[in-house]
């Protein structure tokens, strides 16, 4: 059995998790906003993927220049992986708490993010993925935010512009946000167009 496989829990299994969560919310959840959980669940999975094959790299044991260069980019590209993801679990526990349920499961790309997680080879394309996914979902985050905060009377003074809505809601500046993501896309190139595979699995 792959680390994936121990890693990266089923659809079933997670919407299982999400209906637990639902039942025992105090707050009236609908079970099409419990998709938000499902989805959550599978940043969160991902993570503790990354978080393992981080670990297991950094323990590994190299003798020649050759491999600590190789292990040396293979713990920056897993340590981006991880970072940008704790990010969007950050936003996203953040809107499910707020009740924002659509911003995390429209923001969220499950099937995808299932298929390039599953191996390494598909790591530029989970790159790719993670760096949408965190754009994604900071702006939704904030425009439902900006929403709020023009129907919260309590918070009438507050002046509608970008920098005080994020802070509103704890979100991450969007500089923090460019940093995030210039990290992941330095730790990990594009994947080149010579090498798509007609048996690659469709990731859209």
């Amino acid at each position: 059995m792959s680390s994936q496989a121990k890693f990266i829990t089923s659809h079933k299994s997670r919407v299982k998790r999400a209906e637990e969560s639902r039942k025992n919310s105090p707050e009236k959840i609908s079970v099409f906003d419990r998709e938000a959980f499902v989805e959550f669940y599978l940043l969160e999975d991902i993570v503790r993927l990354y978080e393992y094959r981080l670990n297991m790299e950094q323990k590994k044991i190299v003798e020649t220049r050759a491999g600590e260069m190789t292990k040396k980019r293979n713990i920056e590209k897993f340590a981006a992986i991880v970072n940008i993801f704790k990010s969007a679990i950050e936003i996203a526990w953040g809107e499910i708490t707020a009740g924002n349920y659509k911003t995390v499961w429209s923001s969220i790309p499950e099937h995808a993010l299932m298929v390039a997680a599953n191996s390494l080879k598909y790591l530029p394309e989970l790159r790719d993925l993670a760096v949408k996914l965190l754009r994604t979902l900071s702006n939704d985050a904030m425009e439902a935010t900006r929403q709020n905060v023009l129907f919260d009377e309590s918070l009438d003074e507050i002046e509608d512009h970008e920098a005080n809505v994020r802070s509103v809601r704890g979100l991450p500046s969007a500089a923090e946000i460019d940093e995030i993501i210039r990290a992941v896309e330095v730790a990990i190139p594009d994947a080149k167009e010579s090498s798509k595979l007609s048996s690659k699995p469709n990731l859209n």
